[in-house]
């Protein structure tokens, strides 16, 4: 997926989120009047019996206002994300007249025949792919430009701290306020615990993977992790895949992108489940 689908891939999503969010307010809105209408009959009528009776009808319309007062807030806040996140990528995505595409090399890799078995290979390359025969890289412009720049460390920070925020909110929530959360509470928090925590995981990893592109000379950092990932064994592909695989349908050179896209697919995929799904469960 190339970074401008991926901007229109939030976008599309975003608009289905949407509408289901304007659909649970509307049932918002009319559960707040039926409420409001058992509680009134609550106060008017003359059987002690009948009062008590629309007391508990109002109590329990409570509850289905407050389901769906949730699902439109996570629907909405997830539609909108979907919606800007899109945006974002599409606009920044927009290349000025000669400037390189999104996953473009900067710089054309300088190749040279392996001693083994003559395959071109690049000259900052360790072993040959072919053959695996070791070879001495050169440094070339593009491998010393291998370097963190302040605003990569910047991000890096930024990565990591939303890391911090995430794993503590979620160790304060399951220790220290576990005994005074419902069941439903615990689960509707989820999302705000457990987005910054994979932004933040997905930027470190397309970081580290945008360096390696500068020795591999692949496409993307999607593609890099990728090549990581088929060297380790069987049990630890399965398990990458899994907790990879929204970053590795974006397709950018970009990690602030890749992450991005990669962390929204995920919250949007967990609004639907905790919205839609989980209350039929």
């Amino acid at each position: 997926m190339s970074r401008r689908a991926s901007g229109i891939l939030l976008f599309v999503l975003g608009i289905p989120l949407l509408l289901l969010g304007i659909t649970s307010w509307q049932d918002a809105d009319r559960e707040a009047g039926v409420r409001a209408w058992q509680l009134e009959q609550a106060r008017t009528v003359a059987d002690q019996q009948e009062r008590e009776r629309f007391g508990e009808y109002a109590e329990s319309t409570l509850r289905r206002q407050e389901d769906a007062e949730y699902n439109r807030n996570m629907l909405l806040a997830a539609g909108v994300a979907g919606l800007v996140g899109g945006i974002v990528v599409l606009v920044t995505g927009r290349r000025r007249p000669g400037e390189p595409a999104d996953g473009a090399v900067d710089a054309a890799p300088v190749f040279t025949a392996c001693a083994a078995c003559s395959r071109q290979i690049s000259v900052a390359a360790t072993a040959c792919p072919q053959c695996g025969h070791p070879h001495r890289p050169v440094r070339t412009a593009t491998a010393t430009a291998v370097q963190a720049t302040p605003a990569s460390r910047v991000l890096r920070v930024f990565y990591a701290s939303l890391i911090v925020l995430g794993l503590g909110s979620a160790a304060v929530i399951y220790t220290v306020a576990f005994g005074s959360l419902s069941e439903t509470i615990l689960v509707r928090i989820t999302p705000f615990w457990l987005f910054p925590t994979v932004f933040g995981y997905y930027g470190l990893v397309a970081q580290r993977m945008e360096a390696g592109l500068q020795v591999s000379h692949l496409d993307t950092v999607s593609d890099q992790l990728l090549k990581v990932i088929r060297e380790t064994g069987v049990l630890g592909q399965i398990f990458a895949f899994l907790i990879h695989a929204p970053f590795l349908l974006v397709k950018s050179r970009q990690p602030w992108v890749t992450a991005l896209v990669g962390s929204l697919i995920w919250a949007i995929a967990l609004t639907l489940f905790f919205s839609v799904v989980f209350p039929t469960l």
